[in-house]
């Protein structure tokens, strides 16, 4: 048995999966999944930051347009104040122009701080702009065309209004240059980024992968060490079912080995002890008889002391003979002893008696057993249970014998470890002896009722049970 167990110990040993591999792949897994958590944080970020200069450089290519326009309104509200006979109603775009132009160059300037590699340029516009609005002023005072300022053809205004448009190209030129480097800046980040997610992505893929196949292999030695232990399993229980029908007829042999010698000892008692004690009693009445007035007084009052000890020794012989085996069983039945065993109890009990009113047509081996089990029972009620009514039954139904023994003692806890359970490990053998079912119902201050049940065994059937008397 022990090398036994050492083997199986041995196998589930090979065969318990490795719990670090799991641990491992699980602490990973979560790697993976903040690593991914973060670069999409990373990404979104980079999103926003790309539209956020997306926004600034729009909005800065809209204040140079924005510039331009009003410089081109201011020019075409002048032309047509001229065009028109001076009528003041179309210099309204001019004033407005005029009042707009220094906030937007203001706004303009907070994008090139001093310092910034177009701040030149930039000075550049707004002094073009200030001259354009300049001469568009000395214009409208005038009441014409002036044609003085800086030589080109068209005149002067022309030639400032072409550098004003060359001067924000070239800073929109620049602003476009700064735009796609920051475009190419992103894309690049993006793809970066793109490539670290996709590798993320298969590694958590692969890492799916790796965990389903661990998965799948503990699933396959937890299969292999069901299907061993279940082996082991039925291999104990065939083991144990064995040990224990050699116990159960271990205990089945010595109990009617028992009962044979109780049989024998009450043959003996009966036989020789009675015949030697009759005959000392017949003996010791006819010297009594023999001596008569010759004998003295005291030796009749000891003949008389010595023939009623003699026949108190043969009515002890005979209660002897009786627990050792009941004469009534043998000479009428298994009732009729029941009902004998039941009234030496009268006096101390109030007794209940439910017996059938013919004898059940069982086995002497089987009337025995039940006999025990009702002699078992009254032996413990007289000795601790301290009850006052005691009930005794015996019914046949279908073929099956039930029998029951109550009391309304004390009771105990059939399930306490501190329980000695020789008297009741001895009925229940008994019942189960004959295929029988034997249960205990007691607690404590709730008395207690001992119940066996067991089919009937008819006289021709009680060949595994040879008789013991």
């Amino acid at each position: 048995m022990s090398l036994q167990a050492a083997s199986l110990r041995e196998q589930l040993a090979r065969l318990r999966p490795r719990r670090l591999l799991p641990l491992l792949l699980v602490a990973l897994g979560c790697t993976l999944v903040l690593s991914l958590l973060g670069f999409g944080r990373l990404h979104a970020q980079f999103g926003e930051l790309a539209m956020r200069d997306a926004q600034v450089y729009k909005a800065q290519i809209d204040r140079f347009d924005a510039l331009l326009a009003m410089v081109l309104d201011a020019e075409t509200g002048v032309r047509g104040y001229l065009l028109n006979d001076h009528k003041p109603v179309y210099l309204d775009a001019y004033t407005e122009s005029q009042r707009a132009i220094e906030p937007l160059l203001a706004r303009i300037e907070a994008d090139y701080p001093p310092g910034s590699a177009d701040r030149p340029e930039f000075e550049t516009l707004a002094r073009l702009v200030r001259l354009k609005l300049a001469l568009l002023a000395d214009t409208v005072t005038a009441g014409r065309v002036i044609s003085a300022g800086p030589p080109g053809q068209g005149g002067a205004g022309k030639a400032y209004m072409d550098q004003i448009r060359q001067s924000i190209k070239v800073l929109r030129d620049h602003l476009e240059a700064r735009n796609q480097t920051l475009v190419n800046e992103s894309i690049k980040r993006f793809r970066e980024m793109e490539h670290a997610v996709t590798g993320l992505a298969l590694g958590a893929l692969g890492l799916i992968i790796a965990l389903f196949g661990v998965q799948q292999r503990q699933a396959t030695l937890r299969a292999r060490l069901a299907t061993l232990l279940e082996r082991e399993n039925v291999a104990l229980e065939s083991m144990v079912s064995q040990r224990t029908r050699e116990l159960s007829d271990l205990a089945s042999y010595l109990t009617d080995a028992r009962e044979a010698e109780r049989a024998r000892l009450a043959r003996e008692l009966h036989d020789e002890l009675g015949a030697l004690l009759t005959a000392a009693k017949m003996d010791a009445s006819w010297l009594l008889r023999s001596l008569g007035a010759t004998a003295g007084p005291d030796i009749q009052a000891r003949f008389r002391r010595l023939i009623d000890t003699i026949g108190s020794g043969i009515t002890i012989k005979r209660r002897i003979i009786d627990d050792l085996r009941p004469p009534l069983l043998q000479g009428l039945g298994l009732v009729e002893a029941l009902r004998a065993l039941t009234d030496e109890l009268r006096g101390e009990y109030q007794l209940a008696l439910q017996l059938p009113a013919s004898e059940p047509p069982c086995s002497e081996e089987q009337s025995l057993a039940l006999f025990r089990i009702v002699q078992e029972s009254l032996t413990n009620t007289r000795k601790y249970a301290h009850a006052r009514h005691i009930e005794v039954g015996l019914a046949l139904v279908d073929n099956m014998l039930h029998l029951w023994v109550g009391d309304d003692g004390v009771g105990f806890d059939p399930d306490s470890p501190q329980l000695s359970r020789h008297g009741l490990a001895g009925m229940q053998h008994r019942t189960q002896m004959f295929e029988g079912h034997f249960a205990v119902r007691s607690a404590p201050g709730q008395g207690t009722r001992i119940d066996a049940r067991m089919p009937l065994q008819h006289p021709a059937a009680s060949g595994d049970h040879q008789p013991v008397a």
